[in-house]
């Protein structure tokens, strides 16, 4: 697996020079107040890339994921099921990565789609080549925020019970008292 990865390495000298798409805007906030994990999900297929950039890409997805309190669960197992699609191609300053997820119920029903496209400069004929993997990297981050905050509004999402401080119940004053 590492030797696959080398031929993707280098081709981009630094994230800075990755840029998100500043057309885009995030398509849900994700609420603080909630538990990801009865909104588990099941990744079923990541189409698009070559099989080494797929592979890579898939690890590294799941590590993002789980840092996004995302739970990933067996297909059958899971609320959500997810499909993903990357795409990559050349642009006057490099390349650009576009990728996109499908989010289905169970019944396989799509509930939402996430999206996004992020520019990478440099040089060379293969677009995947190019985006390399600290683009892939960036990428797998954005998705799993953009996924966490969709997952945060499901009705699956349960409430997490954190008392305010200095909320502690206390008798009202016109309460009676025995």
């Amino acid at each position: 697996m590492l030797a696959l990865a080398f031929p993707l390495a280098g081709c981009v000298e630094t994230v800075a020079e990755m840029t998100p798409n500043t057309d885009a805007h995030p398509q849900f906030v994700r609420r603080p107040d909630v538990s990801l994990a009865g909104a588990s999900v099941a990744f079923v297929s990541v189409d698009g890339p070559p099989a080494a950039v797929s592979a890579s890409f898939s690890q590294i997805m799941a590590r993002e994921a789980a840092a996004h309190d995302i739970v990933i669960a067996d297909a059958k197992k899971a609320r959500y099921l997810v499909r993903g699609y990357l795409s990559a191609y050349a642009t006057a300053d490099g390349a650009a990565v576009e990728y996109v997820w499908d989010v289905f119920t169970k019944d396989r029903q799509r509930t939402q789609r996430v999206d996004d496209v992020l520019d990478v400069k440099g040089d060379g004929s293969d677009p995947w080549r190019i985006v390399g993997e600290a683009a892939l990297a960036s990428v797998a981050a954005k998705s799993a925020d953009d996924l966490a905050a969709f997952l945060s509004n499901t009705p699956e999402a349960v409430a997490a019970v954190q008392p305010l401080a200095g909320s502690e119940a206390k008798p009202l004053s016109y309460a009676p008292v025995n």
